[in-house]
């Protein structure tokens, strides 16, 4: 079963997220939350040669699963179902916005309900939850296989794909010639009141800005672009993705690259290209250390990171496992610091307010 909500329909707005990201308060783990806390280290901290086995056996007979994510309802099924299939456990879900999921798994948990196994979510919120003591690291052998920019130090969570962010344009309003090859190309009189942008993408500024000669040149090319041809704004990757598709927006600054080459490939009239660096965030996964189920939520960790990469991949997602699937060789990708992105929320939140969403 997947259960559906927004950021609006809990009652957290842009504060609460904000409050949530700068570290509220520590929690004071105790009583219940100690004895499942414990089951849930012992767990994630087991490493010998019949661990998957283990882990299989112990998740059968919990049963169940529930995980919180921000991802699509289609992609999660795309994971669960197999692993359904494969292990006899049942998997729940429940769905909100990124902001959304990280204030429930905050709430919930300082408030002594334990009902979530698993957090499925962008990176900075993931480094939030872990900061609020609210993760349990896993040992697994698997992580020698990834990405070593997909795996924080501390390890709490864990990469588990790139959210690639490249532009995307409809073919049948943009012609090959106008396509740009650099970000200043996009400053010709051409493009006004063609542009698209994603209304939350403070990151990739703040990551495009830093590969120009100079940050503040970076910054300065963005308040050029919008007072010269100015941002349409919309919320949601796959709406703007969608809007492209359509010929609404001719063409987007900031698509999941993955959601436009899925709509190519539906025979959609929509191209992607990467202007070096391309964004790339991190999506990941965090076991809760409070978790009613650690065997099945550990034992889904290890097939997300296996098998579930190879299901990513066919539907366009970048895994963060380069011994299953390499990375792009034609694609040149800056992966957000999802530790630093979080700590300088706040300039980047306001730089992009005044820039992007006043114009």
């Amino acid at each position: 079963m997947v259960e559906s909500a927004n950021a609006q329909a809990l009652g957290i707005g842009r504060l609460a997220w904000q409050a949530a990201l700068a570290g509220m308060v520590g929690l004071a783990l105790a009583g219940p939350a100690a004895a499942q806390d414990g089951a849930a280290a012992g767990v994630a901290g087991y490493d010998g040669a019949d661990r998957m086995e283990k882990l299989a056996a112990a998740a059968r007979e919990e049963g169940s699963l529930m995980i919180y994510t921000s991802a699509p309802v289609e992609d999660m099924q795309a994971l669960i179902e197999p692993f359904e299939a494969k292990y006899g456990v049942k998997v729940e879900v429940w769905r909100g916005s990124s902001e959304a999921t990280l204030q429930r798994a905050v709430t919930e948990t300082r408030a002594g309900r334990y009902d979530v196994d698993l957090v499925e979510t962008n990176g900075p919120e993931l480094e939030a939850l872990y900061r609020e003591q609210i993760l349990q690291p896993i040992k697994s052998p698997t992580l020698a296989q990834l990405l070593p920019s997909a795996v924080p130090a501390h390890g709490a969570w864990i990469g588990t794909r790139l959210n690639v962010i490249t532009a995307a344009y409809n073919t049948s309003l943009v012609g090959a010639a106008e396509v740009p090859k650099v970000w200043e190309d996009l400053l010709k009189p051409e493009w006004k009141s063609r542009l698209g942008i994603e209304a939350e993408d403070f990151d990739w500024m703040a990551t495009v800005a830093a590969s120009f000669a100079k940050e503040e040149d970076g910054i300065a090319f963005f308040r050029k672009l919008g007072e010269s041809n100015g941002y349409s704004v919309r919320k949601g990757h796959t709406l703007l993705t969608n809007l492209v598709a359509s010929g609404e927006v001719p063409f987007a600054l900031t698509v999941y690259q993955y959601k436009a080459a899925q709509l190519k490939e539906k025979g959609a009239p929509v191209d992607w290209l990467a202007i070096p660096p391309a964004a790339a965030r991190v999506n990941g996964v965090g076991l809760s250390r409070t978790a009613p189920h650690p065997n099945a939520a550990v034992l889904f960790v290890e097939f997300e990171l296996t098998e579930g990469q190879k299901i990513l991949a066919e539907r366009g997602f970048t895994p963060t496992n380069i011994k299953v699937q390499p990375l792009p060789a034609d694609l040149q990708i800056s992966v957000i610091d999802s530790a630093k992105m979080l700590d300088e929320s706040q300039k980047w939140r306001d730089l992009y307010q005044d820039i992007v969403l006043r114009k």
